[in-house]
């Protein structure tokens, strides 16, 4: 019988990476001395259960334990980065700026857009168009971004710590060292 093969995902976070498997999350990162704070979380209940495993639903717990646990991996990482590691997080104010995060992030790349090119119908006559036209709009505003705020020397970090993100779950993958020089393969040697 084959092996089930283990995906992983996960994220940058300030100073470091945050790691996440099918049971367990850990974030990684570096103080300001320069030394590197591990922290491990075992996941369970909606995490790992099996309602994960329910069309539909599935989709909406994953958007939410992204957003949970990415929040989670940043307060975490904050912490470490002004050296106060112990401190823990409430949740009541997290959840306040998830929400407050996500309008904003509806209002400008979703009801932004549609406003901008909801007159247009009328003047264009095509919905393919308008519709088309949405979709660039949209593109140019998350490109845009990303590109401005990159621009920055902590995000510019954080993104550095982004593909080393990639680099160490592609490692762990496919079974190969997790160090700077690591060449890139596709399968571990047991497969």
């Amino acid at each position: 019988m084959a092996e089930r093969r283990i995906y992983y995902g996960g994220q940058a976070v300030l100073e470091g990476v945050m790691i996440r498997g099918p049971r367990t999350l850990a974030v990684a990162c570096r103080r300001p001395d320069g030394e590197i704070v591990v922290h491990k979380d075992n996941l369970g209940g909606v995490y790992s259960g099996s309602v994960r495993r329910i069309p539909l639903i599935r989709g909406a717990i994953v958007m939410w334990e992204t957003l949970a646990l990415g929040m989670r991996a940043l307060i975490f990482s904050s912490n470490v980065a002004m050296g106060e590691e112990e401190k823990g997080s409430e949740s009541a104010p997290i959840l306040g700026t998830m929400v407050v995060t996500m309008g904003i992030v509806v209002a400008i790349f979703f009801i932004g857009p549609l406003l901008l090119t909801g007159w247009l119908e009328d003047q264009v006559g095509s919905h393919f168009w308008v519709i088309v036209l949405e979709g660039l709009v949209r593109l140019a505003i998350v490109v845009g971004y990303v590109g401005l705020i990159g621009l920055t020397p902590d995000v510019r970090r954080v993104y550095q710590y982004h593909g080393a993100e990639h680099k160490s779950i592609h490692a762990l993958e496919n079974c190969l060292p997790a160090v700077v020089d690591a060449p890139f393969s596709h399968r571990c040697p047991s497969e």
